[in-house]
């Protein structure tokens, strides 16, 4: 078991590294662990859940950077190489814990089955997961020494908790936190031409990719109505041929090299190549005997009623899951189909409807590439639509949002996290000390959610 220690951010952070690559404790509790959390749990009790999760509560716990002596000792850090003299231990000490206090949020989960039996509990702190416990499967008589960090931690927090609580039920809590918390734990956001003004390299919107006379006629399209997929026109049958072409197309505006390559050895340089059995060539999900594609028929039943799924097929710049240009071809039936089954289209409105292929370009994070991809297309002459093309216009106007995250969030994927009358903020950004004085005054910081008791 080990040995009390004082609430301070640096004993904080010592036991929090004993969960920080995932390692949790076993999903059934030891006993030990269950008379650590009773009393974390009882402090809490006041406070309600969140107001979007009936299982869940959230507060922010202010804790003491201590002294000195609370950090890792100068011998340990001294063994290790990262320090050679006092002086620069005590300048590591300040840097790691500058301020005062530290701030972090702990997570309680507390849910009960049907019948009202106790089912889960759950603690995390700092984006870290300390607790995970079924609850109603019995207990465990394997002791850990994963378990002596979270009983300390769960120690510490009960006092943590507790004084939080109690700034909660005199009024003061929810001030402070507004007041106090620091900006690399807060969500914000940030117009785009007031950042690129402020700090000039953050903008990579000029590209050798994109032209302006591109990027102007892309403007020209959406302001004329052409990226409306009830005003472009249709392709009544297609081949293969015509999807690898209508790549190869993409790629030479781009200013990829095509040499004399064939159209799907086109596609294979620079796309995915997961392409759900269609040139034969795939292995695994994607293999198949692959088709003729010079044969529209050919390609209509692999459309509709190819097995093989889970690929990439329209893939065709490959990249990660948020750097990837997509050109997927899309054909009204299926769009129809869904669109009556949602109940936004009766049958007999779908059965007018005319039906055929069209294009769409998908990249909002390889903007160049999609741009390009979405004029050319255009200027061949086959119907096709740009996805996020307001977002992808208002990046390079700088007139959209980019949002500001936590550094315990990655900043991708995060749309959720930033409320409409933003726009669709597509952007993601994490600020350090460094720019912190450049942006503090533009930014606008989203409310954070009040804490409330019962």
């Amino acid at each position: 078991m080990m040995e009390s220690i004082t609430l301070t951010a640096p004993n904080i952070d010592r036991l929090l590294r004993f969960f920080g690559r995932g390692h949790l404790n076993p999903s059934v509790p030891t006993e030990r662990l269950v008379s650590a959390m009773e009393p974390l749990f009882s402090a809490l009790e006041p406070l309600a859940f969140l107001e979007d999760n009936d299982e869940v509560k959230s507060i922010w716990l202010k804790i003491p950077r201590g002294t000195i002596e609370d950090y890792d000792s100068f011998e340990t850090l001294y063994e290790y190489g990262e320090v050679e003299t006092y002086e620069e231990y005590e300048a590591l000490w300040r840097s790691d814990y500058p301020e005062p206090y530290c701030w972090y949020r702990l997570v309680i989960v507390h849910s009960l089955n049907k019948d009202g039996s106790l089912r889960f509990r759950a603690v995390g702190l700092d984006n870290k997961t300390v607790i995970s416990a079924f609850m109603d499967n019995g207990l465990s008589e394997t002791v850990s020494f994963t378990d002596d960090a979270a009983v300390c931690l769960c120690e510490l927090l009960t006092q943590a908790a507790k004084a939080a609580v109690d700034k909660l039920k005199s009024g003061v809590y929810n001030d402070e936190v507004e007041a106090e918390l620091p900006y690399m734990l807060r969500t914000g956001v940030i117009k785009r031409r007031e950042l690129y003004e402020r700090i000039p390299e953050c903008d990579r919107r000029e590209s050798d990719m994109l032209s302006a006379e591109t990027l102007q006629a892309c403007r020209e399209l959406i302001a004329a109505g052409k990226n409306d997929e009830m005003s472009i026109g249709r392709i009544g049958k297609m081949t293969a041929n015509d999807f690898f072409g209508a790549c190869s197309i993409g790629y030479k505006a781009c200013g990829f090299d095509l040499g004399d390559m064939s159209l799907v050895d086109r596609y294979f340089k620079y796309a995915d190549g997961r392409d759900e059995g269609l040139s034969g060539r795939g292995h695994g999900l994607n293999e198949g005997p692959g088709i003729d594609f010079d044969d529209a028929s050919a390609w209509e039943n692999w459309y509709f009623n190819r097995t093989q799924r889970g690929g990439h097929p329209w893939e065709v710049v490959r990249g990660g899951n948020s750097t990837h240009v997509d050109l997927m071809v899309m054909h009204d039936k299926r769009t129809l189909d869904w669109k009556v089954r949602k109940g936004d289209m009766t049958a007999e409105q779908a059965a007018e409807h005319p039906c055929g292929y069209f294009f769409v370009v998908a990249g909002k994070h390889r903007p160049e590439e999609a741009v390009n991809f979405y004029v050319a297309l255009s200027k061949a002459g086959l119907p096709v639509i740009l996805f996020d093309a307001e977002e992808i216009l208002a990046r390079y106007d700088g007139s959209d949002y980019v949002g500001i995250v936590p550094h315990s969030v990655i900043p991708k994927y995060c749309e959720s996290m930033f409320p409409k009358e933003y726009g669709r903020v597509i952007d993601f950004m994490h600020v350090y000390d460094e720019d912190y004085p450049l942006i503090c005054d533009a930014i606008e910081w989203l409310q954070l959610e009040p804490a409330r008791l019962i």
